[in-house]
């Protein structure tokens, strides 16, 4: 029986938390394979990756798999999941040294968080 996306996801997920990034990456990026037309799921599952990532010091894909995120939860409509994933933008963009594309991330992740009322 083959694995689901989520089950991925989720094998992914316990092995960061447990500090396992590149075994967490191997999850992710199969589950990704896998496929789900849940796109908050997808959405999760990119925010993770890029995380992941960002650990790593893999900076490059992890700026890929934010933007990912980004476009999918404008998509989706989750403003939430926009600011989120704009400010994980923002944070890879400022290790990168590209501050003024950072700033504005951070700016829009500060915006929305008002907007909606998340602290």
């Amino acid at each position: 029986m083959e694995a689901s996306c989520l089950e991925l996801a989720l094998e992914g997920e316990r092995l960061c938390k447990a500090g396992d990034f590149k075994g967490g990456t191997a999850f992710f990026e199969a589950a990704v394979q896998v496929g789900t037309e849940d796109l908050k799921t997808l959405s999760a599952i990119y925010s993770q990756l890029g995380n992941a990532y960002f650990y790593l010091k893999e900076y490059g894909k992890a700026l890929e798999y934010h933007r990912h995120d980004l476009t999918l939860a404008r998509t989706i409509g989750d403003r939430i999941g926009e600011g989120k994933a704009s400010g994980n933008l923002g944070n890879t963009l400022k290790v990168l040294a590209r501050y003024d594309e950072a700033a504005v991330c951070c700016q829009r992740h500060l915006d929305i968080s008002q907007e909606q009322g998340d602290k």
